[in-house]
């Protein structure tokens, strides 16, 4: 069963330092990547592309199509280790 998350959901996570080789695929990541100029941070799933030069972002979300990015435009890359949801009753 995979993680999910929802709006105001707090998440911890682990820094990923050599983003080429430090990839658990099928696992949720934080990441931002840089895009026609434009900074995107989003959590998503990484799978292995064809193109071993790119990598697939999968969304829990299956209005969101999946999208292959160039893995030279990741920045930043954070594995997910866990998230926190806080329920308030008024």
């Amino acid at each position: 069963m995979y993680p999910l998350l929802k709006s105001g959901d707090i998440v911890l996570y682990k820094a990923i330092n050599d983003i080429k080789n430090e990839i658990f695929w099928g696992e949720m990541y934080l990441l931002s990547v840089e895009m026609s100029g434009e900074e995107f941070v989003m959590v998503k799933y990484i799978q292995k592309a064809e193109n071993p030069q790119y990598v697939k972002l999968v969304s829990q979300n299956k209005h969101h199509q999946d999208k292959e990015v160039e893995i030279s435009k990741i920045r930043a890359l954070a594995l997910v280790k866990a998230s926190i949801r806080i329920n308030s009753m008024n």
